[in-house]
């Protein structure tokens, strides 16, 4: 029997424990503080860090004698987060992983501009002993004849005021940060569904998510 048979390897939980992907993601970077793999030449060339299953990692540990401790103030995140951080990081583009992880190390979502309608506003402002007040500014110039008789001919030009106006946010912005959500939305279906076949340990997703459109439901 080889060294490699005699190693026991651990067995897996009789209960896991259930969580929907947000919150298995923010409790793999935010909690456990897994990381994704930044050196980008490596991991093209095939020379940087490989992600390995949980039974190589038990292997591994079994041939030092030695485990290493994963309690609080551990050196290393749970085995669980270390795969969670691998899928996202071999799953997603490396923009998007990125955006995965930051937002779920700060517990957040992509902001979608609830209740955001374009809204007229001045382009400048002044201050006034009543409060701010719009900047005017001058249009265009406009040319009449004034007086009559022998004045009638004399020709006037006169720059009406005006005050330049805006609309914020525009529709192009609230389509923009609408179209943000939809892609982390995307992403979080892409990493449930590698994540039900990557065999975590002590973790098992639901099919909870966060609401696809929550502007529709919006009052």
């Amino acid at each position: 029997m080889t060294a490699a048979a005699r190693i026991r390897v651990p067995p897996a939980p009789l209960t896991r424990r259930a969580m929907p992907v947000r919150e298995a993601l923010e409790w793999a970077f935010g909690t456990e503080c897994a990381r994704l793999d930044h050196d980008e030449i490596k991991a093209v060339g095939g020379t940087g860090w490989r992600p390995f299953g949980m039974e190589y990692v038990a292997l591994e540990r079994a041939q030092l004698g030695t485990r290493v401790d994963t309690s609080r103030g551990r050196s290393r995140p749970h085995d669980d987060a270390e795969l969670i951080a691998t899928v996202v990081r071999n799953v997603l583009p490396w923009y998007a992983a990125t955006r995965v992880a930051d937002l779920a190390r700060a517990g957040r979502t992509p902001d979608w501009m609830p209740d955001a309608r374009p809204h007229c506003v001045p382009v400048k402002w002044r201050p006034s002993p009543a409060g701010p007040r719009a900047a005017q500014d001058f249009g265009d110039t406009w040319r009449y004849r004034a007086g009559r008789g022998r004045n009638g001919n004399k020709l006037v030009e006169l720059r009406a005021p005006c005050c330049p106006v805006t609309y914020y946010p525009t529709a192009g912005q609230i389509a923009s940060a609408r179209r943000a959500w939809l892609d982390w939305y995307g992403y979080l279906l892409e990493v449930r569904c590698a994540l039900e076949a990557a065999g975590l340990r002590s973790l098992r997703l639901t099919d909870d998510m966060p609401p696809m459109t929550p502007w529709k439901n919006s009052s």
